[in-house]
């Protein structure tokens, strides 16, 4: 009885470190992150930038200058899943700007990078001064 409950006990541990390593790297993904620059900082204002945020992919401009000001002009929508060290984004499907499933490598130690899977490869940035929620809406 005391090692089926010490096995118990194992397997609930391992658990919450599986879920807590999901989470942290979850919350390591959500941001703003626009393409790497020859300088190696992101653009993040001008050029299309890629928001991750409680699941929702959004691709967006920014600041998209309207008649009536500043606006969030998205792009594409979709949703994502961190798994292992990928970010998967399920297909996005628009008629202006459909985009295939993409898949994404979480560069991990130093400054956070994403790197775009595939033939062309991209590196993405964080960009600070922007914030998620206010392009996920």
């Amino acid at each position: 009885m005391a090692r089926g409950r010490a096995s118990a006990l194992l397997l609930v541990s391992a658990l919450a470190v599986a879920v807590g390593s999901a989470m942290a790297a979850e919350s390591k993904v959500e941001g703003v992150w626009g393409i790497a620059g020859p300088d190696g900082q992101p653009k993040c204002s001008g050029t299309a930038v890629l928001a991750f945020y409680q699941g929702v992919y959004v691709r967006a401009l920014p600041k998209h200058g309207t008649l009536s000001g500043d606006r969030v002009l998205e792009m594409g929508r979709s949703t994502y899943r961190v798994s292992g060290d990928r970010v998967e984004v399920d297909q996005v499907l628009t008629w202006s700007a459909p985009e295939p499933r993409r898949s994404y490598l979480i560069r991990r130690g130093g400054e956070p990078e994403l790197i775009r899977e595939g033939e062309t490869q991209i590196v993405l940035k964080l960009c600070p001064s922007l914030d998620p929620k206010q392009l996920i809406q």
